[in-house]
C-alpha cells in the first residue's frame, strides 16, 4: 500500500513594502495610490519608506535633490548626482579641499539622515533658505559633543563648504595646489623619498624612474590625495577599478589598495605591479581585494589584473570608454576610445556622427543592464556574434540591420587562441 501524505499549501502571507516585521492580511494592506505597485500595513511604513520609494513612483513633482543625497547617504555613496552635488557642497569640497574632503561631507550628511533622522524635507528647506550651516549645527547640538563624531568636527573647520557662496576660483586653486603638494611629499615619504626634498626635486628623481615605479608613485599620490583613479586615466584600467560595476566597488577596492599600501612596502608593491601579481600580494598581507564584490565582480578583477598592466581584453578598453562618456561634461572635448575598440566593437564601421552616437547608446544601455558581463561580451566578440548577444539585452528593432552592419568585426581569427580580443595598453592623456 501506497501511503499518501496530504501537504497542506504554502501561502505567501503579504509583506510591507517598508519590510517590516508586520505580517498582516492582504485586506489589511494599503495600496500606494501614486504608483498602484507597492503596499503598506500603515501610513507610519508609507512615509517611512518614501525616501526610497519616490523613485520608483510616480511623483507630481520633480525629486527634490535632498532625496536623491538621503538615498546616496543610506547606501553610503559619494552622489554623482550633478545638482545634488552642487545643492548640499560636494563639488564645492572637492574644489576647495580636494578628494577627501567629498568623503567627510558624506559622514556628515549620513549623520544627519541616518542617526539624527532629519526628514528630507526639512533638510532640502535648509538649502533653500540657505541656512544649511546652522542648521547643521542646531541639529548635532542635540547631542552631547563627546558623540557628535569625527565628521562633524570636521565640517567646522569647513562651514564654507555649505555656507550658499560659490567656491573663489583662486582661493580653490590654491587650496587644492597645497593639498596636492601635501600628498606630493607624503606618497614621497610613504615610498622610501626623504622629506627634506623639495617637490621639484621629487618630480624629477620620480621621472628618472622605470615606467611601472612611475605609475605606481602616481598611484600612491592619489591615495594620500584622498582619491582613487578616475576613467578618463590609465591607472583606472592598470589598477583595476574598471571592473567595479559601481561606485560602491569602486570604493571597496580603494579601500583594499590603501589597507595594502599600509602593510606592504613600495619595491613588493612595484614588483606585483609589475609582474600581474597585485592580488597574490594583497593575499599574503591578508588584504582581500575582492572582498565586498560580488562574485561577478570578483571574477572581473581577477580578469583585468591577470595581465596587467601590458595587456587587456578590449572589452575592457570598452567599459573605460563607456565610463568616461557618462562622466563627460556636455562642454568637454570628444571622448576617444583605445583604437581596439574601433576594430573590436563596430565604432570603424560608423559612417558618421550620428552612427557613432547610436553605437555608444547602445552599449550605454548594455553596461546599464542588471545582469551586464563584460567576459560574455568579449566572447561574443571574438566568436563575431555581437549582434545575437547584445540583442538579448537591448532591443535592437527597428534598427536590426543597421547594427548588424555596425556590430561586424574580423573575428573569429585563426591561430591565435587565447590571445583574440586581447590589446596592449596604452597610456591615456
Amino acid at each position: 500500500m501506497i501511503l499518501i501524505v496530504l501537504v497542506p499549501p504554502v501561502v505567501n502571507t503579504p509583506r510591507c513594502a517598508n519590510f517590516c516585521d508586520n505580517e498582516v492580511s492582504k485586506t489589511a494592506l494599503k495600496r500606494c495610490t501614486g504608483c498602484k505597485k507597492a503596499w503598506y500595513c500603515s501610513q507610519v511604513c508609507q512615509k517611512e519608506h518614501w525616501r526610497r520609494h519616490i523613485f520608483d513612483c510616480n511623483p507630481k513633482r520633480p525629486i527634490a535633490t535632498a532625496y536623491y543625497l538621503s538615498r546616496a547617504c543610506f547606501e553610503d555613496l559619494i552622489p554623482v548626482h550633478v545638482q545634488t552635488r552642487r545643492d548640499f557642497g560636494f563639488e564645492k569640497a572637492e574644489e576647495l579641499v580636494g578628494g577627501r574632503a567629498q568623503s567627510m561631507l558624506l559622514g556628515l550628511w549620513i549623520g544627519v539622515f541616518r542617526y539624527l533622522d532629519v526628514p528630507e524635507k526639512e533638510v532640502q528647506k535648509w538649502q533653500a533658505e540657505g541656512r544649511m550651516v546652522e542648521a547643521v549645527k542646531a541639529e548635532f547640538a542635540r547631542i552631547p559633543p563627546q558623540a557628535q563624531g569625527g565628521y562633524f568636527q570636521w565640517f567646522l573647520e569647513h562651514q564654507n563648504i555649505l555656507d550658499g557662496s560659490s567656491a573663489d576660483k583662486k582661493e580653490a586653486e590654491e587650496s587644492v595646489k597645497l593639498a596636492s603638494t601635501d600628498a606630493i611629499r607624503r606618497a614621497w615619504v610613504q615610498t622610501g623619498g626623504s622629506s627634506s626634498d623639495s617637490v621639484e626635486t621629487i618630480h624629477a628623481k620620480i621621472n628618472a624612474l622605470p615606467n611601472h615605479v612611475q605609475a605606481c608613485h602616481q598611484f600612491y599620490r592619489l591615495l594620500a590625495f584622498g582619491t582613487y583613479p578616475g576613467p578618463n586615466v590609465h591607472h583606472w584600467m592598470s589598477f583595476g577599478f574598471v571592473a567595479a560595476m559601481h561606485q560602491a566597488e569602486e570604493i571597496r577596492v580603494s579601500g583594499a589598495y590603501r589597507e595594502l599600501v599600509g602593510r606592504c612596502s613600495f619595491v613588493e608593491f612595484c614588483a606585483a605591479y609589475d609582474g600581474s601579481t597585485m592580488l597574490d600580494l594583497a593575499e599574503a598581507h591578508g588584504v582581500y581585494m575582492t572582498r565586498g564584490l560580488t562574485s561577478s565582480s570578483a571574477t572581473f578583477l581577477r580578469d583585468v589584473m591577470s595581465a596587467s598592466p601590458r595587456r587587456f581584453k578590449s572589452v575592457w578598453y570598452l567599459k573605460q570608454y563607456i565610463d568616461r562618456l557618462l562622466c563627460a561634461e556636455p562642454s568637454a572635448p570628444p571622448v576617444i576610445p583605445h583604437q581596439a575598440v574601433h576594430a573590436d566593437y563596430g565604432l570603424m564601421n560608423c559612417r558618421d556622427t550620428a552612427e557613432a552616437k547610436l553605437l555608444d547608446e547602445l552599449y550605454r544601455k548594455y553596461f546599464a543592464h542588471a545582469h551586464v558581463n563584460p567576459l560574455d561580451l568579449h566572447k561574443a566578440c571574438i566568436r563575431g556574434a555581437l549582434v545575437d548577444y547584445i540583442g538579448g539585452f537591448v532591443k535592437l528593432k527597428p534598427k536590426t540591420a543597421m547594427y548588424k552592419r555596425l556590430l561586424e568585426n574580423a573575428y573569429p581569427l585563426a591561430g591565435l587562441g587565447e590571445l583574440q580580443g586581447m590589446h596592449k595598453s596604452r597610456t591615456l592623456s
